[in-house]
């Protein structure tokens, strides 16, 4: 492989290959040079552009305003002259591509499938407005800074292509800054699509091939959120799982006091302004975009950024990014191309240049703009989503200003190499001498015709365990074309079962039993090129979508309120979780009704099951204020008089208002038997707390539900909690009755923490309920019930050490062992607070500056500069400053600050009577019963860790006797600097026994709620149909049934029953709660299911009598 470069203030250069890495300067001889020294060159192509068997090169021009210089350029190669060296004439303009458009980067491919190759050019020109600042988004195509598409037309009398511009008429409109393009058939319908990779605040666009010519901007139905200042951007497969994956790099530092130098305040307008003006959400960091699969409702795949999980979000002023698999093991690593000259982001300089410009010279003011000369990085994939950096440990540790890279087997040894364009100083060139012994295989295209390059071409190896897929473009990462051969790593593999080449046609080859450790050529013309189909059968999904079939559309209503306005520093909001579901039957009827509380400022609704399983909706107000600004976090439907049909209890929160206030006064309805509610009063204390839960359970075991109300945040005093409260039900002779026993029972229950959910369950097996709680910075704790009251058993549980941010938990016996273990929804590990045992993540709480308010201040462990580890302050130095505003005068510069450890910023002390609270698991988890009050914890499978988990149900769903998981969940109320945390899209976990959960695809499962999950609950229709149902905060209600429906029995339970034990036919056992209230904000349908496994159910009430025995046919 011969190697060529672009210059900006230097001339274009290439190299010949004469082996053993040393390389020739023909850039003279070749006629390469630039037809005017002043061009500043940006992005390169080689293609065989007249299919003559020759490579050309096309080279982009941009900077200038003189419309002479920016005329990119095509030189057509010649063949070799008498030394044996190609010759280029430059023919850009009689090929009609001689664009002068501010060219980065372009692209060749067949957007028309006809057979050759068009020319798409992303252009990134800054004219108008400032490119940061917010405004409507032009899409009419009058934006200078628009993409071109030029159609390629043959010229039978010229013997070469004439490209047409298509770019308006190809609905090319929307604005943006391209820094990088990809093509990709990201739909999977023949017809090749565009990814482009913006800088600034415009979006990145994803062009979708409407297969008549024209394009279709669908980014926003595929991607949750983009990196911001988009740079290089590659695309391939991750995981082997056969869907291609993208990497986009930013400008994030990696180390303390860069994150720091670079960091602004927290600015919440850019959230609104971004819903405003319809953007999609950016954010400052490396993007890591893994594809889920295909949503069934739009056709189009589906993307989580995983970028955070994987540990590659953050390396400083990154450009060209590429995917290669550089060790040979068969997994893709990461290579990413670093540094800037002129850091014109650092704040100290910023702060510099506000106070000095007026009197300081351009020349001076330019001397003191910090250089960002830095390591390029490399990531090595471990095969499990999760990249290591081992810059320092294969080589590439040496600080540079890079920019444009590729990769290229240079020695021909079996391995790639790397290739690297520096600013100001020689390119690198790495050779690869991992010398591993792995194999190998290469594949070189040749392709048909029209398209010799084969660009656009996908080759995949087929094991049994997994697929490798690598796609063929005619450009990828930074400004820059690697090598057409495509490079396979095979591990320990010496040869390949099946390899399949899908051409750009969409005609397919297939070979067999290949061998390792060659390069195989595969020719279009010479293999029986079969027209494409695809082999493999789908799987029939478990559910299908039945919002529509059964009457249930709704969406819930919110206003957006800024928690961050009283305390800036806090990790996200406490407003934003929405409000609960709850089901039963109201009404007397024998159907399951649905209730959906509301956020403030709305109206509750019903929805009613008629005959035949549809819902007939109802809007209620059960609110006082005449504005309706309560807002229910919580709702219970449970009998609390003891007159045989459902009350309704609901909790007030959301920390919306001061402590205290009205606007959070718990409330009681009670049920005329019919469904109409009348709230009653003197039945409850007076509770005013910043409400989060309510789960009831008979606790005292004298017949009735007593209650346990769970509070979250003391309002605008975070992290300090407001008070929980024991409800005992005292209800007599028609008079109801709730007592507040909470420090009869249990004192630590009046402040135990920041509760996010409550789970009454008999975790010893006495027959009486004990209490689980889960909350944020704390352990899961344990509460059993002696019968006297409850004792904590927390640090004798085991689980004492998992401190976490605890979202929800549920209950099923997954391990068939006859008592029941539970399920903890976290926050996951794919966000900035990164923890371990060793090094927590911190809170501190307390009045720093005097001034009546809480400070909170969050810390965790990052690197310094030497690559060492320490406690840093989370917080950029700006929002830390406007809430405690006496930091500014202990550190008088963002570099002194972002240098200072906590420790170093606070003394002893200082923080002498702070609330310093810890979180050191992070992971979403299932928990082993292990009797008499110990438990075991088990992460929960990677899928499950990227994103925070809420709503959990378990629910045998291929019905094999063992409990699944459904699980939904999102956070989008992050701090700004985070984002949102919006990698889940609905999961189906399989209970493969021995605490193995499989993970099913969106393929496998069509379960997808890719919203703020929050309420998961299962109700039963009126047509002996299960129905699941999950809520979304600010979105609609979902709705699944099965797609074939298990030929399962279904039958009610009595309020008193609360327990069943299932004998399988397989002769296993399996332990069954059922819950007033269980998991986040949920209330599932009360009924058991009789699966074909099973052999026979009884069923217990809450003292562990007997009260039905029920065979496997459902006959008592």
């Amino acid at each position: 492989e011969d190697l060529f470069f672009a210059g900006n203030q230097v001339d274009n250069r290439m190299y010949i290959n004469t082996g053993d890495f040393t390389f020739e300067d023909v850039t003279q001889a070749a006629g390469l040079n630039k037809p005017d020294p002043r061009q500043w060159s940006s992005g390169v192509n080689i293609v065989d552009i007249n299919r003559d068997g020759l490579l050309d090169i096309y080279v982009c021009n941009t900077l200038h305003k003189d419309s002479s210089l920016l005329r990119n350029l095509l030189y057509i190669n010649q063949g070799n002259n008498n030394d044996d060296i190609p010759s280029f004439k430059e023919m850009g303009e009689a090929y009609g591509i001689a664009d002068p458009s501010h060219s980065s980067h372009a692209q060749f491919f067949d957007y028309d499938n006809d057979g050759d190759l068009d020319l798409f050019i992303g252009v990134n020109v800054i004219e108008g407005r400032y490119p940061n600042e917010f405004g409507p988004i032009v899409s009419d195509g009058t934006n200078p800074n628009r993409d071109n598409l030029f159609r390629n037309d043959w010229d039978e009398t010229l013997g070469h292509p004439v490209f047409t511009d298509v770019s308006l008429a190809a609905g090319l409109l929307q604005d943006g800054y391209s820094h990088s393009t990809l093509i990709y058939d990201f739909n999977e319908d023949g017809w090749q699509d565009i990814y482009v990779a913006n800088d600034y605040q415009s979006d990145d666009l994803v062009f979708i091939n409407n297969q008549d010519g024209t394009f279709t901007d669908q980014a926003r139905k595929m991607f949750k959120h983009f990196s911001l200042s988009a740079m290089g951007s590659d695309v391939a497969d991750i995981n082997n799982d056969g869907a291609a994956d993208l990497f986009v790099t930013e400008m994030q530092p990696y180390y303390n006091k860069r994150k720091k130098l670079f960091q602004g305040g927290s600015n919440y307008q850019n959230t609104i302004l971004t819903e405003r003006y319809g953007y999609t959400y950016q954010y400052p960091r490396n993007t890591l975009q893994l594809n889920r699969g295909t949503n069934p409702e739009t056709g189009l795949p589906i993307f989580s950024d995983i970028g955070m999980f994987a540990h590659v979000q953050e390396t400083d002023w990154s450009w060209a990014t590429l995917f290669a698999d550089f060790d040979n093991d068969g997994w893709k690593d990461i290579y990413i191309a670093n540094g800037f000259p002129k850091d014109v982001t650092d704040r100290d300089f910023s702060d510099f240049r506000a106070s000095a410009g007026t009197v300081a010279s351009n020349d001076m003011l330019l001397s003191h703009i910090p250089e960002v000369k830095s390591p390029n990085f490399l990531f090595h994939n471990t095969g499990n989503l999760d990249f290591e950096n081992v810059t320092e440990e294969w080589g590439l540790k040496i600080p540079s200003f890079s920019n444009g890279a590729a990769y290229a087997d240079l020695d021909n040894d079996g391995d790639l190499d790397l290739i690297t364009n520096n600013i100001d100083d020689p390119a690198f060139i790495f050779e690869n001498r991992s010398n591993s012994g792995r194999h190998y295989l290469r594949v070189k295209l040749n392709g048909s015709q029209k398209n010799p390059d084969a660009f656009g071409a996908i080759v995949s190896l087929k094991f049994d365990d997994q697929i490798q897929q690598l796609h063929l473009l005619s450009g990828r990462g930074y400004l820059s074309k690697s090598e057409s051969t495509l490079h396979f790593g095979l591990d320990d593999r010496t040869e390949i079962p099946e390899l399949e080449v899908i051409w750009p046609d969409g005609k397919r080859s297939t070979l067999t039993n290949v061998a390792a450790d060659q390069v195989l050529v595969v020719d279009y013309n010479e293999t029986s090129a079969a027209p494409g189909q695809d082999n493999l059968q789908s799987p029939k999904p478990i559910f299908a979508s039945a919002t529509v079939q059964h009457d249930l559309q709704y969406k819930e209503q919110a206003y957006d309120y800024i928690d961050f306005n009283f305390q800036r520093t806090i990790p996200h909001k406490f407003s934003q979780y929405g409000s609960s579901i709850s089901v039963g039957d109201v009404n007397g009827d024998g159907l399951e009704d649905v209730f959906l509380p509301s956020t403030g400022g709305f109206p509750q609704h019903w929805f009613i099951q008629q005959e035949g399983g549809h819902f007939t909706e109802k809007t209620v107000t059960y609110k006082e204020d005449e504005k309706l600004l309560e807002e229910e976090t919580g709702s219970l439907l449970f009998d609390a008089d003891g007159d045989g049909d459902l009350d309704l209890y609901l909790v007030r929160g959301s920390a919306q208002f001061k402590a205290g206030s009205e606007l959070y006064k718990d409330v009681l309805y009670l049920n005329d038997g019919k469904g109409e509610f009348t709230l009653t009063t003197g039945a409850l204390p007076e509770i005013t707390a910043n409400g989060s839960c309510v789960k009831a359970a008979d606790f005292d075991l004298d017949g009735d539900l007593d209650l346990f109300v769970g509070s979250r945040v003391l309002p605008s005093a975070y992290p300090l909690p407001d008070r929980s409260f024991l409800l005992r039900n005292d209800s007599e002779s028609g008079q109801v009755k709730f007592t507040d026993v909470t420090e009869h029972y249990s004192p630590a229950l009046i402040e135990p923490g920041l509760i996010s959910d409550a789970l009454w369950t008999d975790f010893n097996n006495d027959h009486r309920p004990d209490l689980i709680l889960a909350g944020e910075w704390m352990p899961i704790r344990f509460f059993q019930n002696d019968g006297e009251g409850f004792t904590e058993i927390t640090d004798q549980s085991g689980l004492a050490g998992q401190t976490g941010w605890w979202n929800s938990l549920a209950a099923a016996d997954l391990d068939l062992d006859g008592d029941i273990d539970y399920i903890a929804g976290n926050f996951g590990e794919n966000i900035y607070y990164q923890c371990t045992s060793d090094e927590p993540i911190r809170i501190y709480g307390k009045d720093l500056d005097k001034n009546g308010t809480i400070d909170p201040l969050i810390s965790c462990y990052w690197q310094d500069s030497l690559g060492e580890r320490h406690e840093y302050l989370y917080h950029p130095r700006a929002d830390l400053v406007k809430q405690f505003v006496g930091i500014r005068k202990k550190f008088n510069t963002h570099g002194a600050y972002g240098e200072a450890t906590v420790p170093e910023m606070f003394t002893k002390e200082e923080m002498a009577d702070a609330l310093i609270l810890n979180a050191r698991w992070m992971k979403s988890s299932v928990i082993e019963n292990l009797g008499n009050g110990q438990f075991a914890i088990r992460a929960l499978p990677i899928e499950a860790q990227l994103a925070p988990l809420y709503g959990i149900l378990p629910k045998d769903v291929n019905n094999d006797g063992q409990p699944d998981l459904l699980l939904v969940g999102n956070d989008f109320g992050m701090e700004v600097q985070q984002g949102r945390a919006d990698a889940f899209a609905g999961l189906v976990l399989i209970n493969q026994g021995n605490w193995d959960f499989k993970p099913l695809s969106i393929a496998e499962s069509h379960f997808t709620i890719m919203g703020e999950g929050r309420g998961l609950v299962s109700l039963l229709s009126d047509q002996q149909q299960e129905l699941i149902l999950g809520t979304q905060h600010r979105d609609s209600l979902r709705v699944f049934t099965y797609t074939e429906h298990p030929d399962n029995g279904y039958i009610p339970l009595t309020s008193g029953e609360v327990k069943a034990v299932y004998h399988l036919k397989n002769g296993q056992t399996r332990v069954e709660e059922w819950y007033w209230g269980s998991s986040f904000m949920s209330q599932r349908g009360r009924y058991l299911t009789i699966s074909p496994e099973v052999e026979s159910v009884e069923v217990m009430n809450g003292s562990g009598k007997q009260t039905r025995l029920i065979d496997g046919n459902g006959i008592l």
